[in-house]
Protein backbone atom coordinates (compact mmCIF):
# COMPACT_ATOMS: atom_id res chain seq x y z
CA UNK A 1 0.00 0.00 0.00
CA UNK A 2 1.66 3.61 -1.22
CA UNK A 3 1.04 5.39 2.19
CA UNK A 4 1.31 9.77 2.42
CA UNK A 5 4.98 9.48 2.67
CA UNK A 6 5.41 7.18 0.28
CA UNK A 7 3.88 9.35 -2.32
CA UNK A 8 5.60 12.24 -1.17
CA UNK A 9 9.22 10.56 -2.13
CA UNK A 10 7.74 9.16 -5.41
CA UNK A 11 6.60 12.83 -6.16
CA UNK A 12 9.83 14.35 -4.47
CA UNK A 13 11.84 12.03 -7.01
CA UNK A 14 9.94 12.62 -10.30
CA UNK A 15 10.75 16.10 -9.87
CA UNK A 16 13.93 15.64 -9.03
CA UNK A 17 14.58 13.28 -12.17
CA UNK A 18 12.94 15.99 -14.36
CA UNK A 19 15.13 18.77 -12.83
CA UNK A 20 18.11 16.40 -14.11
CA UNK A 21 16.70 15.67 -16.80
CA UNK A 22 16.47 19.47 -17.67
CA UNK A 23 19.96 20.56 -17.30
CA UNK A 24 21.26 17.52 -19.58
CA UNK A 25 19.45 18.20 -22.26
CA UNK A 26 19.94 22.26 -22.11
CA UNK A 27 23.52 21.80 -21.25
CA UNK A 28 24.35 19.82 -24.86
CA UNK A 29 27.96 20.62 -26.31
CA UNK A 30 26.51 22.94 -29.36
CA UNK A 31 27.14 21.67 -32.96
CA UNK A 32 28.43 23.58 -35.86
CA UNK A 33 25.80 27.01 -35.98
CA UNK A 34 23.72 26.95 -39.51
CA UNK A 35 24.34 29.41 -41.58
CA UNK A 36 22.40 32.91 -41.96
CA UNK A 37 20.73 31.06 -45.16
CA UNK A 38 20.06 27.65 -43.53
CA UNK A 39 18.24 29.86 -40.66
CA UNK A 40 16.07 31.64 -42.85
CA UNK A 41 14.99 28.36 -43.89
CA UNK A 42 14.22 27.01 -40.43
CA UNK A 43 11.98 29.89 -39.67
CA UNK A 44 9.93 29.05 -43.16
CA UNK A 45 10.00 25.38 -41.40
CA UNK A 46 8.68 26.22 -38.15
CA UNK A 47 6.31 29.30 -40.00
CA UNK A 48 4.24 26.73 -42.07
CA UNK A 49 4.44 23.82 -39.48
CA UNK A 50 6.39 21.44 -41.58
CA UNK A 51 7.09 19.15 -38.98
CA UNK A 52 3.57 18.15 -38.59
CA UNK A 53 3.48 15.97 -41.95
CA UNK A 54 7.92 15.51 -42.23
CA UNK A 55 10.23 14.49 -39.73
CA UNK A 56 13.71 15.26 -39.30
CA UNK A 57 15.84 12.64 -37.22
CA UNK A 58 12.68 10.30 -35.82
CA UNK A 59 11.12 13.58 -34.55
CA UNK A 60 7.68 14.67 -36.56
CA UNK A 61 4.48 13.76 -38.06
CA UNK A 62 4.26 10.62 -40.34
CA UNK A 63 2.08 12.11 -43.51
CA UNK A 64 4.44 12.97 -45.66
CA UNK A 65 8.42 11.57 -46.28
CA UNK A 66 11.07 11.84 -43.87
CA UNK A 67 13.47 14.81 -44.62
CA UNK A 68 16.24 13.76 -42.58
CA UNK A 69 18.60 13.15 -45.76
CA UNK A 70 16.22 15.17 -48.69
CA UNK A 71 18.80 17.44 -49.72
CA UNK A 72 20.93 13.39 -50.86
CA UNK A 73 17.87 12.76 -52.83
CA UNK A 74 15.49 15.79 -54.03
CA UNK A 75 17.30 17.66 -56.87
CA UNK A 76 16.75 21.17 -57.39
CA UNK A 77 14.46 21.15 -59.70
CA UNK A 78 11.89 18.28 -58.04
CA UNK A 79 12.52 20.76 -55.04
CA UNK A 80 11.45 24.39 -56.57
CA UNK A 81 8.11 22.23 -57.77
CA UNK A 82 7.45 21.13 -54.32
CA UNK A 83 7.51 24.36 -52.60
CA UNK A 84 5.96 26.31 -55.24
CA UNK A 85 3.10 24.27 -56.82
CA UNK A 86 2.92 21.08 -54.09
CA UNK A 87 2.30 17.57 -54.94
CA UNK A 88 -0.42 15.35 -54.07
CA UNK A 89 -1.37 15.61 -50.54
CA UNK A 90 1.64 18.67 -50.22
CA UNK A 91 -0.12 22.09 -50.70
CA UNK A 92 1.49 24.70 -52.81
CA UNK A 93 3.43 27.16 -50.42
CA UNK A 94 4.05 29.45 -52.81
CA UNK A 95 7.85 30.11 -52.67
CA UNK A 96 9.65 32.81 -53.79
CA UNK A 97 12.78 31.98 -55.23
CA UNK A 98 14.93 33.52 -52.33
CA UNK A 99 12.19 31.55 -49.97
CA UNK A 100 13.16 28.28 -51.54
CA UNK A 101 17.28 28.89 -51.27
CA UNK A 102 16.86 29.19 -47.70
CA UNK A 103 15.14 26.26 -47.39
CA UNK A 104 17.22 24.22 -49.56
CA UNK A 105 20.22 25.50 -47.05
CA UNK A 106 18.33 24.53 -44.40
CA UNK A 107 17.74 20.81 -45.60
CA UNK A 108 21.13 20.63 -46.85
CA UNK A 109 23.01 21.53 -43.37
CA UNK A 110 20.44 19.76 -41.62
CA UNK A 111 21.42 16.41 -43.74
CA UNK A 112 24.00 15.31 -41.24
CA UNK A 113 23.85 13.37 -38.59
CA UNK A 114 26.24 15.73 -36.35
CA UNK A 115 23.88 18.63 -36.40
CA UNK A 116 21.32 18.76 -33.59
CA UNK A 117 20.72 16.67 -30.92
CA UNK A 118 18.23 13.79 -29.87
CA UNK A 119 18.04 11.94 -33.43
CA UNK A 120 16.24 8.29 -32.60
CA UNK A 121 18.76 6.18 -35.29
CA UNK A 122 18.04 3.21 -36.57
CA UNK A 123 21.58 2.07 -37.59
CA UNK A 124 24.88 4.07 -38.52
CA UNK A 125 23.45 7.54 -39.58
CA UNK A 126 25.73 7.61 -42.70
CA UNK A 127 23.85 4.40 -43.76
CA UNK A 128 20.73 5.43 -43.74
CA UNK A 129 17.72 3.51 -41.65
CA UNK A 130 14.82 1.71 -42.11
CA UNK A 131 13.08 -0.86 -44.64
CA UNK A 132 13.23 1.92 -47.72
CA UNK A 133 16.76 2.56 -47.18
CA UNK A 134 17.95 -1.02 -47.60
CA UNK A 135 15.50 -1.20 -50.10
CA UNK A 136 17.90 1.65 -51.90
CA UNK A 137 20.70 -0.58 -50.52
CA UNK A 138 20.00 -3.52 -52.33
CA UNK A 139 19.19 -2.26 -55.65
CA UNK A 140 22.52 0.02 -55.45
CA UNK A 141 24.41 -3.60 -54.88
CA UNK A 142 22.41 -5.26 -57.00
CA UNK A 143 23.14 -2.76 -60.10
CA UNK A 144 27.10 -2.96 -58.85
CA UNK A 145 26.83 -6.63 -59.22
CA UNK A 146 25.61 -6.00 -62.68
CA UNK A 147 27.97 -3.61 -63.79
CA UNK A 148 31.27 -6.39 -62.65
CA UNK A 149 29.45 -8.66 -64.58
CA UNK A 150 29.67 -6.40 -67.76
CA UNK A 151 25.86 -5.86 -68.07
CA UNK A 152 26.47 -2.28 -67.91
CA UNK A 153 24.69 -1.49 -71.13
CA UNK A 154 21.60 -2.65 -69.69
CA UNK A 155 21.69 -1.13 -66.20
CA UNK A 156 22.30 2.06 -67.49
CA UNK A 157 18.72 2.77 -68.35
CA UNK A 158 17.87 0.73 -65.05
CA UNK A 159 20.26 3.53 -62.91
CA UNK A 160 18.13 6.17 -64.47
CA UNK A 161 14.67 4.89 -64.14
CA UNK A 162 16.10 4.77 -60.42
CA UNK A 163 16.90 7.85 -60.03
CA UNK A 164 14.01 9.60 -61.18
CA UNK A 165 12.39 7.13 -58.69
CA UNK A 166 14.43 8.43 -55.95
CA UNK A 167 14.04 11.86 -56.44
CA UNK A 168 10.32 11.70 -56.19
CA UNK A 169 8.33 10.97 -53.19
CA UNK A 170 7.13 7.90 -54.69
CA UNK A 171 8.48 5.83 -51.30
CA UNK A 172 5.89 8.26 -49.42
CA UNK A 173 3.39 5.80 -50.57
CA UNK A 174 4.78 2.50 -51.92
CA UNK A 175 6.15 0.22 -49.25
CA UNK A 176 9.09 -2.20 -50.59
CA UNK A 177 7.44 -5.86 -51.74
CA UNK A 178 3.96 -4.95 -50.39
CA UNK A 179 1.02 -2.70 -50.62
CA UNK A 180 0.98 -0.02 -48.49
CA UNK A 181 -1.44 1.32 -45.70
CA UNK A 182 -2.90 3.88 -48.28
CA UNK A 183 -3.30 1.44 -51.17
CA UNK A 184 -0.28 1.86 -53.34
CA UNK A 185 0.42 -1.28 -55.12
CA UNK A 186 3.86 -3.35 -54.66
CA UNK A 187 6.06 -1.68 -57.30
CA UNK A 188 7.94 -4.96 -58.03
CA UNK A 189 4.70 -6.40 -59.25
CA UNK A 190 3.52 -3.30 -61.77
CA UNK A 191 5.37 -4.39 -64.66
CA UNK A 192 3.75 -7.60 -64.84
CA UNK A 193 0.41 -7.01 -63.71
CA UNK A 194 0.11 -3.73 -66.23
CA UNK A 195 -0.07 -3.79 -70.08
CA UNK A 196 2.95 -1.62 -71.52
CA UNK A 197 -0.02 0.81 -72.68
CA UNK A 198 -0.98 1.27 -69.40
CA UNK A 199 2.21 1.81 -67.66
CA UNK A 200 2.85 4.50 -70.12
CA UNK A 201 -0.33 6.41 -69.30
CA UNK A 202 0.27 5.64 -65.29
CA UNK A 203 3.85 7.46 -65.61
CA UNK A 204 2.52 10.61 -67.61
CA UNK A 205 -0.76 11.04 -66.51
CA UNK A 206 -1.29 9.18 -62.82
CA UNK A 207 -4.25 7.83 -60.91
CA UNK A 208 -5.79 10.86 -59.72
CA UNK A 209 -9.20 8.17 -59.20
CA UNK A 210 -7.36 6.23 -56.94
CA UNK A 211 -5.34 8.67 -55.10
CA UNK A 212 -1.87 9.05 -57.49
CA UNK A 213 -1.75 12.62 -58.56
CA UNK A 214 0.47 13.39 -61.98
CA UNK A 215 4.24 13.02 -61.47
CA UNK A 216 5.73 16.16 -60.36
CA UNK A 217 7.92 17.37 -62.31
CA UNK A 218 6.11 15.71 -65.50
CA UNK A 219 8.51 12.87 -66.38
CA UNK A 220 9.44 12.96 -70.50
CA UNK A 221 9.46 9.83 -72.96
CA UNK A 222 13.24 8.99 -71.54
CA UNK A 223 12.41 9.75 -67.91
CA UNK A 224 9.00 6.96 -68.18
CA UNK A 225 10.94 4.56 -70.70
CA UNK A 226 14.10 4.59 -67.68
CA UNK A 227 11.44 4.65 -65.27
CA UNK A 228 9.87 1.28 -67.18
CA UNK A 229 13.12 -0.34 -67.01
CA UNK A 230 13.51 -0.04 -63.27
CA UNK A 231 9.79 -1.54 -62.89
CA UNK A 232 11.13 -4.43 -65.03
CA UNK A 233 14.12 -5.01 -63.49
CA UNK A 234 12.49 -5.07 -60.07
CA UNK A 235 9.78 -7.72 -61.25
CA UNK A 236 13.07 -9.55 -62.43
CA UNK A 237 14.52 -9.76 -59.42
CA UNK A 238 11.98 -9.73 -57.13
CA UNK A 239 12.85 -12.56 -54.71
CA UNK A 240 16.44 -12.23 -54.68
CA UNK A 241 15.88 -7.98 -54.25
CA UNK A 242 13.49 -8.73 -51.72
CA UNK A 243 15.74 -11.25 -49.49
CA UNK A 244 18.76 -8.57 -49.58
CA UNK A 245 16.98 -5.73 -48.48
CA UNK A 246 15.03 -7.90 -45.12
CA UNK A 247 19.33 -9.08 -44.65
CA UNK A 248 20.31 -4.97 -45.03
CA UNK A 249 17.07 -4.24 -42.39
CA UNK A 250 17.69 -6.83 -40.15
CA UNK A 251 21.56 -5.34 -39.34
CA UNK A 252 19.86 -1.83 -38.66
CA UNK A 253 17.54 -2.77 -35.86
CA UNK A 254 17.35 -0.44 -33.01
CA UNK A 255 19.43 -0.85 -30.18
CA UNK A 256 17.26 1.00 -27.49
CA UNK A 257 20.92 0.15 -25.34
CA UNK A 258 22.52 3.14 -27.22
CA UNK A 259 19.58 5.25 -27.35
CA UNK A 260 20.36 8.98 -24.76
CA UNK A 261 16.75 8.43 -23.42
CA UNK A 262 17.41 12.12 -21.63
CA UNK A 263 17.12 13.82 -24.51
CA UNK A 264 13.57 13.28 -25.22
CA UNK A 265 11.57 15.24 -23.00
Amino acid sequence: MCTPARKKLLLTVLVLSFGVQTGLVYSDTRSTPLSAEALAGRELWQRHACQTCHQFYGQGGFLGPDLTHAASRVDSTRLVSLLTVGSGQMPPLGFSDEETAAMAAFLREMDRPEIGRGELRLGTPGEGAGVQAAFEGAIEAAAAAGEEGGATEDLAEVDAGFSAYRIRPCSACHFPFRDSPVGAPDLSLVAGSLSPDSLERVLAEGRPLKGMPPPVPPLDAADRAAITAFLEFLGANRDQLEAATQALAADRSLDWRALPWWEFP
